[in-house]
């Protein structure tokens, strides 16, 4: 099984698979190899049923700066932005023989581009339920389940296979039909809820200023509405129902609840901890949401005014 990349989803994801007896290796660019050694120091809080909650130690990655088709992986594992999957997977498929693909990514603009490189029958989207950053060196990180499926219609051989894969390491794999439009959803609560946390500074800000946080919940209302605009049914995605709850009594009841979330679960706290690392990515998140909004003709006016406060903090931090 090979893993691209040594990041965090990658290294969570591998070190799991590895530790279940999977022969895992992870490639990475020239010249970095000599980066892993010794290994990957982990602080694991890890919510597989069955599993030692904390688990800290080192993971002893096998890497490789090089691959080809006589290697025969069975099933390459892609965790990037969406935005790089074209490249990447340009790159990965004519080096990976018959391999299968699990791309752990987000999506936004639909499968056209990875369409054009790989067969439907050998790609399945995945989200995944797990996240950290490094501290001291340290990956400090969380682990739970994945979300898995086609990119559109019924459920595939292949998508049966690498939740099997996934539950022989204790890893949960929920499974749904058209995946695209449940990554879109998540998209779009992803991408409301991080311009307010820009705004903010850090999520504890947000959840300090009742303003701020009703704020973010408008820009995610906003985001799920051109979500629906796309032909997602809303109801079927149960996530949604703090965003959209015509009650304001009980928005403010599932706020409290989001706020005990991120506050006291670890397994948040861990998930979460990297949500303002990355200014491009926050970036093409909100100008993509911006951008199919006016194509579809969705007013946005809550996200319109973080505007400004986008382009400052990536100016701020380039």
């Amino acid at each position: 099984m090979l893993v691209v990349g040594a990041g965090v989803i990658g290294t969570i994801y591998g070190w799991a698979l590895s530790e279940a007896g999977h022969c895992v290796v992870h490639f990475v660019r020239p010249g970095k190899a000599s980066r892993f050694g010794h290994g990957v120091p982990m602080d694991m809080f890890d919510r597989r049923k069955g599993r030692k909650r904390f688990f800290r130690g080192l993971y002893p990655l096998k890497v490789t700066e090089a691959i080809s088709p006589s290697d025969k992986y069975e099933l390459v594992l892609v965790p990037t932005k969406h935005y790089q999957l074209e490249v990447a997977l340009t790159q990965l498929v004519p080096q990976s023989g018959q391999a299968d693909f699990l791309l752990l990514t987000q999506n936004w603009q639909g499968a056209k581009a990875a369409d054009s490189i790989l067969s439907r029958s050998r790609y399945v989207y995945g989200d995944a339920k797990a996240g950290g950053t490094y501290s001291a060196g340290t990956l400090v990180s969380t682990l739970s389940s994945v979300d898995l499926g086609p990119a559109e219609g019924a459920l595939t051989p292949l998508a049966t296979k690498v939740a099997a894969i996934l539950k022989s390491a204790a890893i949960v794999a929920t499974l749904h039909e058209d995946m695209l439009h449940y990554l879109w959803v998540q998209y779009a609560i992803t991408g409301g809820l991080w311009p307010a946390l820009v705004r903010a500074g850090s999520i504890e800000s947000v959840l300090r200023d009742r303003r701020a946080g009703e704020a973010a919940l408008a820009a995610v209302r906003e985001c799920l509405e051109v979500v629906a605009r796309r032909g997602v049914n809303l109801d079927s995605y149960p996530e949604t129902r703090l965003f959209l709850n015509p009650s304001a009594f009980r928005r403010r009841i599932g706020m409290w609840m989001f706020k005990l979330a991120l506050r006291y679960s670890e397994y948040a706290k861990r998930s979460s901890a990297h949500a303002l690392d990355d200014p491009t990515e926050i970036k093409v998140f909100y100008d993509e949401l911006m951008a199919t909004g006016r194509q579809i003709g969705v007013p946005m006016p809550v996200m319109s005014s973080y505007a400004q406060d986008i382009a400052s903090f990536v100016d701020r931090t380039s």
